[in-house]
């Protein structure tokens, strides 16, 4: 992916979610996304990969982890970038793993 795409895919997850405290940090290759300064994703290609903490209002065909999986994050396709549920996942992300630290 050249470095202009994978910019404006970048923006375009973070314009869908600027009602929020959100950014991201370059990591690894990808961009790393944190809400109120808790790391709750990547952002890489187009996909967003969010933490999973179990929340019950995601779509039916976002591909939750088994418990058996190395990584535990839920792949959101680029399809969902402008979903009514996303921001709230991000934030409800983000209030769960500062209630678990």
């Amino acid at each position: 992916m050249l470095i202009y795409e994978e910019n404006a895919i970048v923006s375009e997850w973070m314009d869908h979610l600027k009602c929020l405290d959100v950014k991201t940090r370059k990591m690894f290759g990808c961009y790393c996304l944190y809400c109120d300064g808790q790391a709750v994703g990547w952002i890489h290609d187009s996909v967003l990969s969010l933490r999973e903490v179990g929340l019950d209002y995601l779509p039916d065909d976002i591909k939750r982890p088994s418990p058996e999986d190395k990584i535990q994050e839920l792949t959101i396709p680029f399809d969902y970038v402008d979903a009514e549920w996303l921001p709230n996942a991000v934030r409800d992300t983000a209030i769960i793993r500062k209630m678990d630290k």
